[in-house]
């Protein structure tokens, strides 16, 4: 008796995790959305974090319609320095994803790691340096199209 009672027990609750589990994560599941998220938020980070030193003010814009919440404060934080300096330095930088993975995909957030490569070529001496990044970020579906609205860049502050 007491065999069969954990036969059942144990079934219910087996039962009851893979029913709540794994369709809360649509990441697993729902290869379309999964794919939507990636796509938008890949073209995103290549967008608002590649920039010309002769005009940052289009990137800028560009980003206020990629970003949202406490994004917007973390990227205008950011891009403050870069409006400051890459004149003087005559910087264009160009960021491409490489790799990205959406671990994490429940109704309308959806958490993205990203592997990225930076560019940065100074206009005036066409010096070119690259740089590796891997940050995560946090987005949130408005209508049909998928915003960052969290950047964390795994330096403790986010």
């Amino acid at each position: 008796v007491i065999l069969a009672g954990f036969g059942v027990w144990a079934t219910l609750e087996a039962h009851s995790l893979r029913s709540t589990a794994a369709p809360q994560n649509l990441a697993l599941t729902d290869g379309a959305a999964t794919s939507a998220v990636n796509r938008q938020v890949t073209s995103a980070i290549n967008t608002v974090f590649s920039y010309n030193y002769a005009n940052t003010a289009a990137t800028r814009r560009a980003a206020q319609g990629l970003l949202t919440g406490p994004a917007i404060k973390q990227y205008n934080t950011y891009f403050a320095l870069v409006t400051k300096d890459a004149p003087a330095q005559k910087l264009v930088v160009t960021t491409r994803v490489t790799n990205s993975g959406v671990e994490l995909l429940s109704g309308n957030q959806a958490q993205v790691l990203v592997f990225a490569n930076q560019q940065d070529t100074r206009a005036g001496t066409k010096q070119t340096s690259y740089a590796g990044a891997l940050f995560a970020v946090t987005a949130v579906r408005q209508g049909s199209q998928w915003k960052i609205e969290n950047i964390n860049t795994f330096n403790g502050q986010q």
